[in-house]
């Protein structure tokens, strides 16, 4: 649609032309950005709470049957370190287990409150958050669990064999 010319002149389109049939007026909506904070920050919390929860178990459970004839005698106030000594491999896991998990717990911890105050993943940064302070709770029962266990099924012990 056009103006009519004017003579000799250049052809010109009318001040407003309305738009064909079908055409969107609003412009496109905005296309929704990742936002990986919030789930980098879960992920790590869950490695940290559960996984890292889980393997300290097992370690507990094997340290309380390796040594726990030693264990079973002992007293908090006359306990003696070695009886672990035919375990301390599984007590270096133990122990690299439970800093591994210390240090992923807090940068989940803190990765989540960033998430939280970006906006960048505001729901899986409170659940980071969540389970990343609930996470050492999780982490003691779990050992402390595996450790009864552990010296309830000892072979030297009078526990229940299994």
């Amino acid at each position: 649609m056009s103006s009519p010319s004017a003579p000799n002149g250049p052809v010109f389109a009318a001040p407003h032309v309305a738009p064909p049939a079908g055409t969107l007026l609003a412009p496109p909506p905005a296309t929704r950005r990742a936002r990986p904070l919030g789930t980098w920050a879960l992920l790590l919390a869950l490695i940290a709470g559960v996984l890292a929860s889980a393997v300290a178990g097992f370690v507990a459970f094997r340290i309380a049957r390796g040594a726990g004839p030693g264990l079973q005698g002992a007293s908090p106030s006359t306990i003696d370190l070695r009886v672990l000594s035919p375990v301390r491999d599984l007590v270096l896991v133990g122990e690299i287990t439970f800093w591994t998990a210390t240090v992923i717990g807090i940068a989940a911890v803190v990765t989540g409150i960033v998430a939280v105050t970006r906006g960048s993943g505001r729901g899986t940064g409170i659940a980071a958050i969540v389970i990343g302070v609930i996470g050492p709770v999780i982490f003691a029962l779990f050992v402390a669990l595996a450790l009864v266990g552990g010296v309830a099924t000892s072979p030297g012990g009078t526990g229940v064999s299994v």
